[in-house]
């Protein structure tokens, strides 16, 4: 994909953390980030979510970077920013706390 590596490591994330996110392996977030491989239209809409920007940007479709604010409250965009901004541990931490939650 044209822009997952920029925005991923605008954000300081390992591909290990957003495949676990998506809930896909490692090499599946790889192979979209270099382009061997295409996510499906649902991964594309959870990915541009999950990055707050749209589907047209993602791919590369539109330079325009406003942040999509249609699809993430206040808090969600609070929770993502303090994520961002941790260290990998505790970003693997969360991650781990609410994959178990989600279980429940």
């Amino acid at each position: 994909m044209i822009r997952l590596f920029e925005l991923r490591t605008e954000k300081e994330l390992s591909q290990r953390s957003i495949a676990k996110i998506m809930n896909v392996s490692q090499g599946t977030y790889n192979n979209w980030e270099n382009s061997n491989t295409q996510p499906s239209i649902e991964q594309l809409i959870a990915l541009a979510r999950f990055f707050d920007v749209s589907v047209d940007y993602l791919i590369g479709n539109s330079n325009n970077l406003e942040l999509n604010k249609n699809y993430l409250s206040d808090r969600q965009r609070e929770i993502l920013k303090l994520t961002f901004s941790a260290e990998p541990e505790v970003q693997d931490a969360v991650i781990t706390i609410l994959s178990a939650r989600s279980k429940q």
